[in-house]
């Protein structure tokens, strides 16, 4: 019964901790970030951390070996902070700010541990539509090919607009 009120409280926390914070749209980003972020604050790789399921909206669970047994840690991804709650360990809480590049669709964090080596800058991006694929080849390619296909349309539209005409008159 404890636990579950224990529980009951954290979550209460992580979800009115932070009420003018909105829920990022982007969940296989924050669960990428929660992965990364736990990794990094526990000095381990993020193959090492587990997610477990989605607890709510923007509020994730993790699992991962820590201090010689399974540990579980919650993880609020919201619009510009990500918090990180341990369920067995109260102690480890952390509120990391991150920024979010809209035009990449990727969360960006900087954020060292002292003990631990790794402080390369965590990066995180949502998966891209389909449209959004078609639309970065589209762009990726040289100039004069994607002035040569304008023009190309351009005659193309003109001959048919030419036919139209003559089949008119």
């Amino acid at each position: 019964m404890r636990h579950i009120i224990r529980l009951i409280l954290i979550l209460f926390t992580l979800t009115i901790g932070t009420p003018l914070a909105m829920a990022s749209d982007y969940m296989d980003m924050d669960i990428c970030m929660g992965k990364q972020i736990v990794a990094r604050i526990l000095c381990k790789t993020p193959d090492e951390v587990n997610y477990v399921s989605r607890v709510k909206n923007n509020i994730y669970l993790f699992s991962v070996f820590y201090a010689s047994k399974e540990a579980r840690f919650f993880v609020g991804v919201y619009k510009d902070v990500v918090r990180v709650q341990g369920k067995d360990f109260q102690t480890v809480t952390r509120t990391i700010p991150y920024h979010f590049d809209t035009t990449a669709k990727c969360g960006v964090i900087d954020y060292a541990v002292s003990d631990c080596p790794t402080t390369e800058r965590i990066v995180c991006c949502s998966e891209k539509t389909i449209e959004e694929k078609l639309d970065e080849k589209f762009w990726d390619r040289p100039i004069p090919e994607l002035l040569e296909e304008d023009m190309r349309n351009a005659m193309q539209s003109n001959a048919t607009e030419q036919k139209k005409d003559a089949a008119d008159q």
